[in-house]
Formats: C-alpha cells, structure tokens, sequence
C-alpha cells in the first residue's frame, strides 16, 4: 500500500513539473532568475525527473523475472526511444547545436516517465491525474483571486501558475474528465475536482482546450455507452442509425471549423504555418534540429515568429527534425489512439473511458498548439497510453500489483 502511493504522488510530481508552470513560477518570481530552459533549477528538476523515472522502472526490473515485451508494447516504446534519440542525434546538423542535444537526450529519457505512468495500477491512474491537475487547478484558482497580478494575463484571462491560458486550459479539461470518471465511481472528490475545471476552463477563455475537452467527453461518451449498449443486447449495431449519427457528427466538426476558421487565434496560427514553410521545406527529411528554429533570430521574419512554438505539434515536428521525426511521433499518437479505442471496445469500463477521453484530448490539443515540446506531460501521457494499451497484452502488472492482488 505505502509503495503504491509512493508510486501515486511520484507520477503527479512528474506531470506537475513537466506542466512546467510550477517549475518556471518558482524560478521566476520567487527566485528572481531567467525562466530560460538553461538556467537552474529549471534544467536540473527536468533532468531529475526523467532520470527517477529511469531509475523506477530500471528498480521494477530488478525486482522482477519479466521479459520486456509483456510489460509494454515494443513498438511505441521503440518509436518513443528513436524519437528522442533522433532529436539528439540533430545537434549535428543543427543550427543550434547544444540546445538539439542536451534537450533530445532528455527526450531519449522521456519514455520512461511514460512507462513509469502506464505501470500504475488501473484504478490508481484516476487518483494521479487528480492529483496532479487539482493541485495545478488550486493553485491557480489562489494566484486570481489573491494575486490577479500575477494569476491573469494582459487580456485578464486566468493562467494561474501555469505559462499561458492555453497551458492552463488543457489541464482544466484533463480535470473535467477525470472528474466525471470520479463521479461514474462515487468518489468523494468528483465534484468539486469536476467544478474547479469548469470554472478554470472558462475563466482561461481558452478556445482549443474548450474544444479539445468537448470533442473528448463526446466521442467518449459515445463509442463506450453504445458498445455497453450492444453488448448488452448481443445484438449488430443498426446501420441505418449509425451512418446518420456518424455523418452528422462529421458535419458538426465542420460547421464548427467554418465558424471557427476566421476566429483571430486560428488565422494566426495558419499565418505562423505558412511562415514556417520556406524553412520545413529546406530541410524537409531531418528539419533543421530539434527546437534550434527558436534560438535563431534572425529567422524570425515576423513578429508572430517570436512566440517560441509553431503552434501545431505537426509543424513543429516538421520544423525541427523532419519527416522522420513526425513519422517517429505518428507511430506513438496512432498506437495510443488504436490501443485505447480498442480497450473501450473490450471492456467499456471507467478505466477505458478515461483512457479514451484523455487520449483524444491530448491529441486534439496537439494539432493547434507544441505540445510535443517542452519536454510536456502531454507527450508523456501520449507514451504511456501508447505502451499500455497497444501491446496485446491487455494490461501493465508491476510488482506492487502482484503484492496488493495476493
């Protein structure tokens, strides 16, 4: 029991510090220092973490006469690992060599932090996720009300102790859906956990995690209550209700691009697209080094290229290690996507709703902004709903399962 919660509060360290508002919060405004990737402590706690990581699931193996393969999917895990050695292997043609490589041998460290995460027990995960997005929710919540200074942005949109409103908006929909998991199972916390994610999404005026939150409760929602239904009944699923359903679902998605497509956020995330263009395709195979674009001022043709990120997971993958590095990714996000739809069709549980949910937030969340760089939970969550889910094995058991099911 005591390793288990051990094992619980370190996975929600984990997500609070790769939230990295915490991190640059406590660096900038308490120990008055450049918020800079480089500068201590911000460089070290991510090390640290990474390298924990490393160190639990190197213990668990100790401890245990498992193989590899049973334990996670080797294919994601492979992808993951490539990914960020890749990234590290760009500082030799990048053009910023020791930003590609210090950063892309963390990221060879990254998986880890996955694997530690999709170890945990199934009914634990909700309790981590909680953890780590009420903390970073309170916190913020704090920040408006007692520092609005600090807590609101230029346009008085709340971004708590997090970097932006789109960094704040995400984990406010990760706590919307562990909350409602938490309600379907009757814990004491949902409610309030459910509220507070709510509020923070709509306090954040944040247009894509408000999006990505709906779109994830919606399909959801959808694939596990139908199958529940079906199996239920043992009965085919009706087509003809199904084609209607499915078609007008497509065409809610695109109305609602058509409305949004004017909106000023997307018009200039595609100016920032196409401003990237001419450097993706000088370098289209292996990108110019991972996050090098960033440090290189005098690429930055417009001031739109001076925010830090493309905006888009896609682009930003394009830009710094190429096709290759997008391919690397894809192989993750389409592993996690195939390995948790196919759990919710299996066994349509509470489990495999969160797991469901989360993964198809994460994912929308990726095509309008980074999220695959710094060195984000968002990545994190994707490697180990990826190497949970994908394997043919159905599930992850560690030692402290074993020892809590005896």
């Amino acid at each position: 029991m005591v390793a288990n919660s051990f094992r619980t509060a370190l996975a929600a360290a984990w997500i609070v510090v790769l939230a990295n508002g915490p991190l640059i919060f406590v660096t900038q405004r308490l120990l008055d220092r450049s918020t800079a990737w480089e500068t201590v402590p911000i460089r070290p706690v991510i090390v640290a973490t990474a390298l924990s990581a490393l160190v639990l699931v190197s213990w668990d193996h100790f401890r245990s006469r498992r193989v590899l393969a049973p334990i996670v999917a080797p294919l994601p895990l492979l992808a993951a690992l490539l990914l960020g050695g890749w990234a590290a292997l760009s500082a030799s043609w990048s053009l910023q060599p020791s930003v590609s490589l210090w950063r892309g041998l963390v990221y060879l460290a990254l998986p880890f932090v996955g694997w530690g995460i999709a170890s945990i027990r199934p009914n634990r995960i909700i309790d981590v996720l909680a953890l780590a997005s009420g903390a970073l929710i309170s916190t913020s919540l704090i920040l408006v009300i007692w520092w609005p200074r600090i807590g609101l942005d230029k346009n008085d949109d709340w971004r708590g102790i997090m970097t932006g409103r789109n960094s704040l908006g995400p984990i406010c929909g990760i706590a919307v859906l562990v909350g409602v998991a938490a309600l379907v199972e009757r814990r004491r916390w949902a409610i309030p956990l459910t509220a507070a994610g709510m509020v923070g999404l709509a306090g954040s005026g944040s247009r894509t995690a408000w999006g990505a939150t709906l779109v994830a409760l919606g399909l959801a929602s959808l694939l596990v209550l139908a199958r529940r239904r079906h199996l239920r009944n043992q009965q085919r699923p009706n087509l003809w209700i199904w084609i209607p359903a499915s078609g007008a679902g497509l065409a809610a998605i695109a109305f609602a691009t058509v409305q949004f497509w004017d909106e000023s956020t997307f018009v200039q995330r595609r100016t920032i697209w196409r401003l990237l263009s001419d450097t993706i395709e000088s370098a289209p195979l292996r990108g110019v080094g991972w996050e090098a674009f960033w440090y290189t001022s005098e690429l930055h043709t417009d001031i739109l290229l001076q925010r830090g990120s493309a905006h888009g997971s896609i682009p930003e993958l394009l830009l710094g290690l190429g096709v290759v590095g997008l391919a690397l990714w894809l192989v993750v996000v389409v592993a996690a996507m195939i390995g948790v739809t196919r759990r919710a069709w299996q066994q349509p549980d509470t489990t495999a709703w969160l797991w469901l949910s989360l993964t198809v937030l994460l994912v929308v969340e990726n095509l309008t902004e980074s999220f695959v760089l710094w060195f984000s939970y968002n990545w994190v969550l994707l490697i180990a709903a990826a190497l949970r889910f994908s394997s043919r094995w159905p599930a992850i058991s560690g030692p402290d399962d074993e020892a809590d099911s005896a």
